[in-house]
Protein backbone atom coordinates (compact mmCIF):
# COMPACT_ATOMS: atom_id res chain seq x y z
CA UNK A 1 0.00 0.00 0.00
CA UNK A 2 1.34 3.40 -1.02
CA UNK A 3 -1.64 5.65 -0.44
CA UNK A 4 -2.20 6.00 -4.19
CA UNK A 5 -5.52 7.58 -5.14
CA UNK A 6 -7.05 8.86 -8.37
CA UNK A 7 -4.44 11.62 -8.80
CA UNK A 8 -1.62 9.14 -8.34
CA UNK A 9 -3.15 6.77 -10.86
CA UNK A 10 -3.43 9.60 -13.39
CA UNK A 11 0.26 10.42 -12.96
CA UNK A 12 1.17 6.74 -13.24
CA UNK A 13 -0.83 6.33 -16.44
CA UNK A 14 0.90 9.37 -17.93
CA UNK A 15 4.27 7.78 -17.19
CA UNK A 16 3.15 4.47 -18.65
CA UNK A 17 2.41 6.18 -21.97
CA UNK A 18 6.12 6.00 -22.76
CA UNK A 19 6.67 2.53 -21.30
CA UNK A 20 6.53 -0.43 -23.65
CA UNK A 21 7.85 -3.22 -21.44
CA UNK A 22 5.82 -3.38 -18.18
CA UNK A 23 3.81 -6.62 -18.07
CA UNK A 24 2.55 -6.77 -14.47
CA UNK A 25 0.91 -3.91 -12.57
CA UNK A 26 -0.20 -4.19 -8.92
CA UNK A 27 -2.04 -1.36 -7.19
CA UNK A 28 -3.46 -3.58 -4.46
CA UNK A 29 -4.37 -2.07 -1.08
CA UNK A 30 -4.41 1.49 -2.36
CA UNK A 31 -7.32 3.91 -2.20
CA UNK A 32 -8.13 3.95 -5.91
CA UNK A 33 -11.91 3.89 -5.43
CA UNK A 34 -14.15 4.23 -8.47
CA UNK A 35 -12.47 7.40 -9.75
CA UNK A 36 -9.00 5.86 -9.82
CA UNK A 37 -10.32 2.66 -11.41
CA UNK A 38 -11.97 4.71 -14.16
CA UNK A 39 -8.75 6.61 -14.91
CA UNK A 40 -6.77 3.37 -15.08
CA UNK A 41 -9.41 1.67 -17.23
CA UNK A 42 -9.27 4.48 -19.77
CA UNK A 43 -5.52 4.09 -20.10
CA UNK A 44 -5.72 0.29 -20.38
CA UNK A 45 -8.04 0.54 -23.36
CA UNK A 46 -4.95 1.29 -25.45
CA UNK A 47 -2.21 -0.45 -23.48
CA UNK A 48 -0.45 -3.30 -25.30
CA UNK A 49 2.02 -4.67 -22.72
CA UNK A 50 0.34 -5.17 -19.32
CA UNK A 51 -1.00 -8.73 -19.05
CA UNK A 52 -1.50 -9.02 -15.27
CA UNK A 53 -3.46 -6.47 -13.22
CA UNK A 54 -3.92 -6.67 -9.44
CA UNK A 55 -6.51 -4.29 -7.97
CA UNK A 56 -7.28 -6.23 -4.79
CA UNK A 57 -8.50 -4.23 -1.79
CA UNK A 58 -8.65 -0.96 -3.69
CA UNK A 59 -12.04 0.39 -2.64
CA UNK A 60 -13.60 -0.26 -6.04
CA UNK A 61 -17.40 -0.29 -6.26
CA UNK A 62 -19.93 -0.72 -9.04
CA UNK A 63 -18.94 2.41 -10.99
CA UNK A 64 -15.28 1.41 -11.03
CA UNK A 65 -16.21 -2.12 -12.04
CA UNK A 66 -18.33 -0.75 -14.89
CA UNK A 67 -15.36 1.31 -16.14
CA UNK A 68 -13.11 -1.73 -16.02
CA UNK A 69 -15.78 -3.71 -17.85
CA UNK A 70 -15.77 -1.22 -20.74
CA UNK A 71 -12.00 -1.60 -20.88
CA UNK A 72 -12.26 -5.40 -21.08
CA UNK A 73 -14.45 -5.11 -24.15
CA UNK A 74 -11.57 -3.61 -26.15
CA UNK A 75 -8.38 -4.65 -24.35
CA UNK A 76 -6.73 -7.72 -25.87
CA UNK A 77 -3.59 -7.84 -23.73
CA UNK A 78 -4.77 -8.61 -20.19
CA UNK A 79 -4.74 -12.29 -19.29
CA UNK A 80 -5.19 -12.01 -15.50
CA UNK A 81 -7.39 -9.60 -13.53
CA UNK A 82 -7.69 -9.59 -9.72
CA UNK A 83 -10.50 -7.62 -8.08
CA UNK A 84 -10.62 -9.43 -4.74
CA UNK A 85 -11.87 -7.74 -1.56
CA UNK A 86 -13.51 -4.71 -3.08
CA UNK A 87 -17.13 -3.50 -2.88
CA UNK A 88 -18.48 -4.74 -6.20
CA UNK A 89 -22.22 -5.44 -5.95
CA UNK A 90 -24.87 -6.61 -8.41
CA UNK A 91 -24.61 -3.76 -10.96
CA UNK A 92 -20.84 -3.97 -11.16
CA UNK A 93 -21.01 -7.74 -11.52
CA UNK A 94 -23.52 -7.47 -14.37
CA UNK A 95 -21.25 -4.99 -16.19
CA UNK A 96 -18.26 -7.30 -15.82
CA UNK A 97 -20.33 -10.28 -16.94
CA UNK A 98 -21.37 -8.49 -20.12
CA UNK A 99 -17.73 -7.63 -20.79
CA UNK A 100 -16.62 -11.24 -20.29
CA UNK A 101 -19.15 -12.29 -22.93
CA UNK A 102 -17.17 -10.20 -25.43
CA UNK A 103 -13.62 -10.66 -24.13
CA UNK A 104 -11.65 -13.70 -25.34
CA UNK A 105 -8.14 -13.02 -24.00
CA UNK A 106 -8.59 -12.89 -20.21
CA UNK A 107 -7.66 -16.28 -18.74
CA UNK A 108 -7.84 -15.71 -14.97
CA UNK A 109 -10.59 -13.72 -13.27
CA UNK A 110 -10.61 -13.21 -9.49
CA UNK A 111 -13.49 -11.44 -7.77
CA UNK A 112 -13.43 -13.07 -4.32
CA UNK A 113 -14.63 -11.15 -1.28
CA UNK A 114 -17.14 -8.88 -2.99
CA UNK A 115 -20.95 -8.73 -3.00
CA UNK A 116 -21.79 -10.74 -6.10
CA UNK A 117 -24.71 -12.64 -4.55
CA UNK A 118 -26.95 -15.21 -6.20
CA UNK A 119 -28.40 -12.93 -8.85
CA UNK A 120 -25.01 -11.45 -9.65
CA UNK A 121 -23.59 -14.94 -10.06
CA UNK A 122 -26.45 -15.80 -12.40
CA UNK A 123 -25.50 -12.82 -14.58
CA UNK A 124 -21.84 -13.82 -14.38
CA UNK A 125 -22.78 -17.33 -15.47
CA UNK A 126 -24.50 -15.96 -18.56
CA UNK A 127 -21.38 -14.00 -19.47
CA UNK A 128 -19.08 -16.95 -18.86
CA UNK A 129 -21.19 -19.23 -21.04
CA UNK A 130 -20.34 -16.99 -24.02
CA UNK A 131 -16.74 -16.43 -22.94
CA UNK A 132 -13.97 -18.38 -24.65
CA UNK A 133 -10.92 -17.41 -22.60
CA UNK A 134 -11.42 -17.81 -18.82
CA UNK A 135 -9.71 -20.90 -17.37
CA UNK A 136 -9.31 -19.78 -13.75
CA UNK A 137 -12.24 -18.38 -11.72
CA UNK A 138 -12.06 -17.24 -8.08
CA UNK A 139 -15.46 -16.42 -6.54
CA UNK A 140 -14.68 -17.13 -2.89
CA UNK A 141 -16.77 -15.31 -0.27
CA UNK A 142 -19.53 -13.79 -2.38
CA UNK A 143 -22.64 -15.35 -0.82
CA UNK A 144 -23.78 -16.78 -4.16
CA UNK A 145 -25.81 -19.51 -2.44
CA UNK A 146 -27.54 -22.42 -4.13
CA UNK A 147 -29.05 -20.13 -6.77
CA UNK A 148 -25.65 -18.94 -7.88
CA UNK A 149 -24.08 -22.41 -7.87
CA UNK A 150 -26.86 -23.87 -10.00
CA UNK A 151 -26.53 -21.12 -12.61
CA UNK A 152 -22.73 -21.17 -12.58
CA UNK A 153 -22.35 -24.93 -12.89
CA UNK A 154 -24.96 -25.05 -15.65
CA UNK A 155 -23.07 -22.43 -17.65
CA UNK A 156 -19.65 -23.96 -17.05
CA UNK A 157 -20.88 -27.34 -18.25
CA UNK A 158 -21.90 -25.81 -21.57
CA UNK A 159 -18.64 -23.96 -22.23
CA UNK A 160 -16.24 -25.23 -24.87
CA UNK A 161 -13.28 -23.71 -22.99
CA UNK A 162 -13.06 -25.62 -19.72
CA UNK A 163 -11.83 -24.27 -16.39
CA UNK A 164 -8.66 -25.57 -14.78
CA UNK A 165 -9.21 -23.80 -11.43
CA UNK A 166 -12.50 -23.00 -9.66
CA UNK A 167 -12.82 -21.47 -6.18
CA UNK A 168 -16.34 -21.13 -4.77
CA UNK A 169 -15.49 -21.49 -1.10
CA UNK A 170 -17.29 -19.50 1.62
CA UNK A 171 -20.43 -18.94 -0.41
CA UNK A 172 -23.28 -20.10 1.81
CA UNK A 173 -24.57 -22.95 -0.34
CA UNK A 174 -25.99 -26.21 1.00
CA UNK A 175 -26.40 -29.85 0.06
CA UNK A 176 -28.73 -28.91 -2.83
CA UNK A 177 -25.66 -27.62 -4.68
CA UNK A 178 -23.94 -31.00 -4.48
CA UNK A 179 -25.75 -32.39 -7.51
CA UNK A 180 -25.02 -29.28 -9.61
CA UNK A 181 -21.33 -29.37 -8.73
CA UNK A 182 -21.24 -33.11 -9.46
CA UNK A 183 -22.84 -32.67 -12.88
CA UNK A 184 -20.32 -29.99 -13.75
CA UNK A 185 -17.31 -31.97 -12.46
CA UNK A 186 -18.37 -34.88 -14.64
CA UNK A 187 -18.11 -32.67 -17.75
CA UNK A 188 -14.78 -30.95 -17.06
CA UNK A 189 -11.72 -33.16 -17.44
CA UNK A 190 -9.49 -30.07 -17.50
CA UNK A 191 -10.36 -28.95 -13.95
CA UNK A 192 -7.37 -29.60 -11.68
CA UNK A 193 -8.16 -27.44 -8.62
CA UNK A 194 -11.59 -27.23 -6.94
CA UNK A 195 -12.21 -25.26 -3.73
CA UNK A 196 -15.53 -25.81 -1.92
CA UNK A 197 -14.24 -24.81 1.54
CA UNK A 198 -16.60 -23.61 4.29
CA UNK A 199 -20.04 -24.20 2.89
CA UNK A 200 -22.77 -26.59 4.07
CA UNK A 201 -22.67 -29.51 1.66
CA UNK A 202 -23.13 -32.03 4.49
CA UNK A 203 -23.23 -35.76 3.72
CA UNK A 204 -25.83 -35.50 0.96
CA UNK A 205 -23.81 -33.00 -1.06
CA UNK A 206 -20.53 -34.83 -0.44
CA UNK A 207 -22.02 -38.13 -1.61
CA UNK A 208 -23.16 -36.57 -4.90
CA UNK A 209 -19.75 -35.03 -5.53
CA UNK A 210 -18.00 -38.28 -4.59
CA UNK A 211 -19.93 -40.13 -7.30
CA UNK A 212 -18.60 -37.71 -9.92
CA UNK A 213 -15.05 -37.96 -8.58
CA UNK A 214 -14.94 -41.68 -9.29
CA UNK A 215 -14.69 -41.06 -13.00
CA UNK A 216 -13.17 -37.57 -13.05
CA UNK A 217 -9.77 -37.59 -14.73
CA UNK A 218 -8.61 -34.10 -13.90
CA UNK A 219 -8.98 -32.89 -10.31
CA UNK A 220 -5.63 -32.99 -8.50
CA UNK A 221 -6.51 -30.75 -5.54
CA UNK A 222 -9.87 -30.79 -3.73
CA UNK A 223 -10.66 -28.59 -0.74
CA UNK A 224 -13.96 -29.68 0.79
CA UNK A 225 -13.12 -28.68 4.36
CA UNK A 226 -15.63 -27.11 6.72
CA UNK A 227 -18.76 -28.57 5.10
CA UNK A 228 -20.24 -30.44 8.08
CA UNK A 229 -19.46 -33.79 6.47
CA UNK A 230 -19.95 -36.78 8.78
CA UNK A 231 -19.00 -40.47 8.48
CA UNK A 232 -21.37 -41.22 5.57
CA UNK A 233 -19.91 -38.45 3.43
CA UNK A 234 -16.36 -39.52 4.31
CA UNK A 235 -17.17 -43.11 3.36
CA UNK A 236 -18.45 -41.97 -0.04
CA UNK A 237 -15.30 -39.92 -0.62
CA UNK A 238 -13.20 -42.92 0.38
CA UNK A 239 -14.91 -45.09 -2.24
CA UNK A 240 -14.20 -42.39 -4.83
CA UNK A 241 -10.53 -42.21 -3.82
CA UNK A 242 -10.11 -45.91 -4.51
CA UNK A 243 -11.09 -45.35 -8.14
CA UNK A 244 -9.92 -41.78 -8.71
CA UNK A 245 -6.48 -41.61 -10.35
CA UNK A 246 -5.36 -37.95 -10.50
CA UNK A 247 -6.15 -36.61 -7.00
CA UNK A 248 -3.04 -35.71 -5.01
CA UNK A 249 -4.23 -33.21 -2.36
CA UNK A 250 -7.37 -33.59 -0.23
CA UNK A 251 -8.38 -31.00 2.39
CA UNK A 252 -11.04 -32.39 4.74
CA UNK A 253 -10.39 -30.22 7.79
CA UNK A 254 -13.24 -29.07 10.05
CA UNK A 255 -15.54 -31.93 9.05
CA UNK A 256 -16.57 -34.14 12.02
CA UNK A 257 -16.10 -37.43 10.16
CA UNK A 258 -15.15 -39.23 13.40
CA UNK A 259 -13.31 -42.58 13.75
CA UNK A 260 -15.71 -44.36 11.40
CA UNK A 261 -15.19 -41.90 8.58
CA UNK A 262 -11.48 -41.93 9.31
CA UNK A 263 -11.41 -45.71 9.02
CA UNK A 264 -12.92 -45.60 5.54
CA UNK A 265 -10.47 -42.93 4.38
CA UNK A 266 -7.53 -44.81 5.88
CA UNK A 267 -8.52 -47.96 3.99
CA UNK A 268 -8.60 -45.97 0.75
CA UNK A 269 -5.23 -44.39 1.43
CA UNK A 270 -3.67 -47.71 2.47
CA UNK A 271 -3.41 -49.34 -0.94
CA UNK A 272 -5.52 -47.56 -3.53
CA UNK A 273 -5.22 -43.77 -3.42
CA UNK A 274 -2.44 -41.74 -5.02
CA UNK A 275 -2.84 -38.91 -2.49
CA UNK A 276 0.36 -37.16 -1.45
CA UNK A 277 -1.30 -34.71 0.98
CA UNK A 278 -4.17 -35.46 3.36
CA UNK A 279 -5.38 -32.72 5.71
CA UNK A 280 -7.80 -33.82 8.43
CA UNK A 281 -7.44 -31.15 11.09
CA UNK A 282 -10.33 -30.92 13.58
CA UNK A 283 -12.16 -33.97 12.19
CA UNK A 284 -12.84 -35.71 15.53
CA UNK A 285 -10.48 -38.52 14.56
CA UNK A 286 -9.65 -39.42 18.24
CA UNK A 287 -7.23 -42.18 19.27
CA UNK A 288 -9.43 -44.79 17.57
CA UNK A 289 -9.11 -43.12 14.18
CA UNK A 290 -5.38 -42.66 14.74
CA UNK A 291 -4.94 -46.46 14.81
CA UNK A 292 -6.53 -46.76 11.36
CA UNK A 293 -4.30 -44.05 9.91
CA UNK A 294 -1.23 -45.52 11.59
CA UNK A 295 -1.94 -48.83 9.89
CA UNK A 296 -2.40 -47.10 6.52
CA UNK A 297 0.96 -45.33 6.83
CA UNK A 298 2.74 -48.68 7.08
CA UNK A 299 1.61 -49.67 3.60
CA UNK A 300 1.00 -46.41 1.72
CA UNK A 301 3.65 -45.51 -0.86
CA UNK A 302 2.54 -42.01 -1.82
CA UNK A 303 1.49 -39.92 1.21
CA UNK A 304 4.09 -37.27 2.13
CA UNK A 305 2.02 -34.82 4.22
CA UNK A 306 -0.48 -35.69 6.95
CA UNK A 307 -2.25 -32.98 8.99
CA UNK A 308 -4.08 -34.25 12.08
CA UNK A 309 -4.31 -31.11 14.21
CA UNK A 310 -7.02 -30.78 16.82
CA UNK A 311 -8.25 -34.37 16.86
CA UNK A 312 -8.01 -35.35 20.55
CA UNK A 313 -5.47 -38.05 19.71
CA UNK A 314 -3.88 -37.98 23.15
CA UNK A 315 -0.86 -40.08 24.06
CA UNK A 316 -2.42 -43.30 22.76
CA UNK A 317 -3.15 -41.92 19.31
CA UNK A 318 0.29 -40.34 19.16
CA UNK A 319 1.92 -43.62 20.16
CA UNK A 320 0.02 -45.48 17.43
CA UNK A 321 1.36 -43.14 14.78
CA UNK A 322 4.83 -43.25 16.32
CA UNK A 323 4.84 -47.04 16.06
CA UNK A 324 4.32 -46.81 12.30
CA UNK A 325 7.03 -44.18 11.94
CA UNK A 326 9.34 -46.38 13.97
CA UNK A 327 9.05 -49.51 11.84
CA UNK A 328 8.84 -48.35 8.25
CA UNK A 329 8.47 -44.91 6.70
CA UNK A 330 9.97 -44.18 3.34
CA UNK A 331 7.47 -41.54 2.18
CA UNK A 332 5.86 -39.42 4.92
CA UNK A 333 7.91 -36.24 5.34
CA UNK A 334 5.54 -33.95 7.26
CA UNK A 335 3.30 -34.81 10.24
CA UNK A 336 1.28 -32.19 12.14
CA UNK A 337 0.00 -33.29 15.55
CA UNK A 338 -0.69 -29.86 17.05
CA UNK A 339 -3.63 -29.27 19.44
CA UNK A 340 -4.04 -32.96 20.32
CA UNK A 341 -3.77 -33.12 24.12
CA UNK A 342 -0.50 -35.03 23.82
CA UNK A 343 1.58 -35.27 27.00
CA UNK A 344 5.12 -36.47 27.72
CA UNK A 345 4.22 -40.14 27.21
CA UNK A 346 3.27 -39.40 23.60
CA UNK A 347 6.41 -37.29 23.14
CA UNK A 348 8.57 -40.14 24.44
CA UNK A 349 6.96 -42.50 21.92
CA UNK A 350 7.71 -40.10 19.08
CA UNK A 351 11.28 -39.65 20.29
CA UNK A 352 11.82 -43.42 20.33
CA UNK A 353 10.36 -43.72 16.83
CA UNK A 354 12.78 -41.09 15.54
CA UNK A 355 15.71 -42.99 17.05
CA UNK A 356 14.54 -46.34 15.74
CA UNK A 357 14.21 -45.11 12.18
CA UNK A 358 17.26 -42.93 11.62
CA UNK A 359 16.98 -43.44 7.85
CA UNK A 360 13.27 -42.53 7.73
CA UNK A 361 11.80 -39.91 5.44
CA UNK A 362 10.14 -37.73 8.10
CA UNK A 363 11.54 -34.18 7.98
CA UNK A 364 9.02 -32.18 10.01
CA UNK A 365 6.92 -33.04 13.05
CA UNK A 366 4.74 -30.42 14.71
CA UNK A 367 3.55 -30.97 18.29
CA UNK A 368 2.72 -27.37 19.17
CA UNK A 369 -0.10 -26.50 21.59
CA UNK A 370 -0.08 -29.81 23.42
CA UNK A 371 0.68 -30.61 27.07
CA UNK A 372 4.31 -31.62 26.59
CA UNK A 373 6.64 -30.49 29.41
CA UNK A 374 10.37 -29.81 29.25
CA UNK A 375 11.00 -33.53 29.79
CA UNK A 376 9.16 -34.42 26.57
CA UNK A 377 10.80 -31.58 24.67
CA UNK A 378 14.27 -32.68 25.77
CA UNK A 379 13.55 -36.27 24.72
CA UNK A 380 12.48 -35.16 21.23
CA UNK A 381 15.38 -32.73 20.88
CA UNK A 382 17.91 -35.39 21.88
CA UNK A 383 16.35 -37.84 19.43
CA UNK A 384 16.70 -35.34 16.60
CA UNK A 385 20.31 -34.59 17.53
CA UNK A 386 21.13 -38.31 17.63
CA UNK A 387 19.60 -38.94 14.20
CA UNK A 388 21.41 -35.96 12.66
CA UNK A 389 24.68 -37.18 14.20
CA UNK A 390 24.13 -40.65 12.73
CA UNK A 391 22.97 -39.27 9.40
CA UNK A 392 24.54 -35.84 8.68
CA UNK A 393 22.62 -35.52 5.43
CA UNK A 394 19.25 -35.74 7.16
CA UNK A 395 17.41 -32.53 8.10
CA UNK A 396 14.76 -33.13 10.78
CA UNK A 397 12.77 -30.41 12.55
CA UNK A 398 10.38 -30.71 15.50
CA UNK A 399 8.15 -27.74 16.28
CA UNK A 400 6.94 -27.31 19.86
Amino acid sequence: ANGIGAAGVAALCEALESNNSLEMLSLASNNLCDEGAAVLAEYLKKDTTINTLNLNSSGIGDEGAAALAEMLKVNTTLTALELNNNSIDYEGTVALAEALAENSTLETFSISGNYVGGLGCKALANGLEKNAGIKGLQLNGNDIGDLGVAALCGALSKRETKLTNLDIGNNGFGFESGSHIAEYVATDESLTHLNLYMNELCDLGAIEIAKALKDNGGIETLDIGGNNILAAGAEALAVALKENKPMRVLELGYNPVGPKGCQALAEAVKFHSKLTTLRMGWCKVTKDGAWYLADAIKYNENLTTLDLRGNELGDEGCAALAQSLSTVNENLTSLDLGYNEIKDKGAFALAQAIKNNAEGAIASISVNNNYITKFGEVALTEAVELVEEMNPDRDLYVQF
